[in-house]
């Protein structure tokens, strides 16, 4: 097929095998509502449609119709376009086809993300509707049908099950048929890594919170922090007693449990199959050099490594912030509440990051081009020693901004600052120290020639030039503001101090970073002069031949090597 005519095939293929889905979901949906004898509700997966609740008697009526519609015309229009597809797939390269490629994982990824969806809302509302009963419905906020709705939520998740089973194998049968072209494996690694990063992050959140809740009312049990007082009621007034505290807890327990189990399940469930296939099978070499691949791992890093550093900061800042006697001191709280949900955010978090580090020094063994292996390992070093140096500039730069303010006597900064300045600097320049010894310690030409070393303190230069022309014109503003007013007050001098402050910081940055680019060239200069690769262009029969022609013209020379 040409390209017009694959797209045809495969465009119309898709919308219409997710109109199948809708159609099977919806009639099963409405089936359960008339055996459970519950009022409709949306049409599952367009919820905008039927939302008129004054016609609700001709709701079941009108919604089995489309659901009916949508299956009669979306079935023979999939199987007329998919067998077309499938009969031209028989010459491999139309099955190695990144057009193909986009319909079937463009499907896995809309099916996949249904099924999560879906699913935990299914397993959600059985698990409230089952423990609680039908004061959930009142009391809870558990909605009064969930038999049916939980039905209608199960029958989607299992149609876009069975799509998802379909084209995982059809993805799977692909890929053994004929190995995959780039641009069909960057397509299928688009898709499927998008899941992982979504999976693994829905599940460290959900996890986070639930977690945050429980350590919150554990410490406030045992720490004994008040409550506050209810009003009274008017004489002879009866109220039911609200649920309790603890049966608020349960209910929302119910309902994240299985939100941590779909998004353990989803990242899982992408996750695996694609470690599986780094190690064996024809796309293994195209695995190992996916881009999405290393952007996915390295997003999940910087991410992981934020949540943790800005998490540790916390909790270092409420720690401090009380060891230095902040008189700030909310009634209906504790050092233990405030510091639970950063601290489990450390744990869950660290875990992701320890875990994607081993994932970063195991794509780093796997290659066989030394390289290749080291730019994999100084990305995440320079990666982290950047969030450190960072978040230690600010710091410091806050440190002596604050001391500034007590010495002109203005108290506008709390020891809640302090703490918190002291915090970025602890974090920040651990972070920084550890992975920037690393680096040190790997020191060699190679790392000195490095784009990302390079990269990372260019970047800390720029900063600090920036930073230092906004600050410097910043102060001379105030200089020149406050001249022409004949007026230095102890304001002015306040800020001068701070935009000196800032200055200073943002140019022992740029000049300690410039250093090292000046060291790292005289290095170099003094070991001889660099290495360069170059392309050339030879007219043979064959590849043995060009590699002849060119061994030949550099026969003798000790400093050159020639590469496949």
């Amino acid at each position: 097929m040409t390209l017009v005519q694959r797209a045809y095939v495969y465009l119309v293929a898709l919308v219409a095998v997710h109109m199948v889905v809708l159609g099977v979901a919806n009639v099963l949906r409405v089936l359960a509502e008339i055996a459970l004898g519950a009022p409709s509700g949306g049409f599952t997966g367009l919820p905008f449609l039927f939302a008129d609740v004054s016609r609700a008697p001709e709701r079941y009526r009108e919604q089995a119709s489309l659901a009916i519609a949508l299956l009669l015309v979306g079935a023979p229009a999939w199987w007329i376009h998919f067998r077309l597809a499938q009969r031209a797939a028989r010459d491999p390269d139309e099955r190695g086809s990144w057009v193909r490629s986009a319909y079937v994982h463009l499907v896995v990824f809309v099916a996949a993300l249904l099924v999560f969806g879906y699913g935990q809302r299914a397993l959600r509302l059985v698990l409230q509707g089952l423990v609680f009963g039908e004061p959930a419905s009142g009391s809870y906020g558990l909605e009064p049908e969930w038999q049916a709705r939980a039905a209608g939520a199960a029958v989607m998740a299992l149609s876009a099950a069975a799509a998802l089973a379909f084209h995982v194998r059809l993805s799977a049968a692909d890929r053994r048929a004929t190995p995959s072209a780039v641009r069909a494996a960057t397509v299928r690694h688009l898709f499927v890594y998008a899941l992982v990063v979504f999976g693994l992050f829905w599940a460290a959140f959900t996890t986070l919170d639930t977690l945050g809740e429980i350590w919150r009312r554990v410490a406030d049990a045992v720490i004994g922090v008040p409550v506050p007082e209810t009003p009274p009621l008017p004489p002879g007034s009866i109220v039911p007693p609200p649920p309790t505290r603890d049966d608020f807890l349960r209910f929302e327990l119910l309902g994240a449990v299985p939100s941590m189990v779909a998004g353990f399940a989803l990242w899982l469930g992408t996750w695996l199959p694609l470690q599986r296939g780094l190690d064996g099978g024809a796309d293994a070499a195209v695995e190992r050099r996916s881009v999405i691949r290393h952007l996915a791992i390295y997003v999940v890093v910087l991410v992981a490594a934020l949540a943790v550093l800005y998490s540790a900061t916390v909790v270092l800042s409420e720690v401090g912030r009380r060891v230095l006697g902040d008189p700030f001191v909310e009634t209906y709280t504790s050092v233990w509440h405030d510091v639970g949900p950063p601290l489990i955010a450390v744990v869950v978090f660290g875990a992701i990051w320890v875990f994607h580090r081993g994932v970063v020094e195991a794509e780093a063994a796997r290659e066989t081009e030394v390289a290749r292996a080291a730019t994999i390992r100084r990305l995440y070093t320079y990666l982290i020693s950047a969030i450190g140096v960072a978040m230690a500039a600010l710091g410091v730069a806050g440190i002596l901004g604050v001391a500034g303010t007590y010495l002109f006597g203005l108290g506008e900064h709390s020891r809640g600052d302090t703490a918190r300045y002291v915090a970025l600097v602890l974090v920040g320049g651990a972070a920084w120290a550890f992975h920037w010894r690393q680096a040190r310690r790997r020191l060699d030409d190679a790392e000195r020639r490095s784009q990302p070393r390079r990269l990372y303190l260019y970047l800390a230069v720029l900063g600090g030039v920036i930073g230092l022309l906004v600050f410097v014109s910043a102060a001379l503003y105030r200089v020149l503001n406050a001249a022409l007013a004949l007026s230095f007050q102890t304001e002015t001098w306040h800020d001068l101090w701070h935009f000196g402050v800032d200055s200073l910081v943002a140019g022992a940055v740029a000049w300690w970073s410039f250093r090292a680019l000046r060291a790292d060239r005289a290095a170099l200069g003094t070991a001889g002069e660099e290495s360069y690769a170059v392309t050339v262009l030879v007219r043979a029969a064959d590849r043995a031949a060009a590699r002849a022609r060119v061994a030949g013209l550099v026969d003798g020379e000790s400093d050159v090597t020639l590469r496949s």
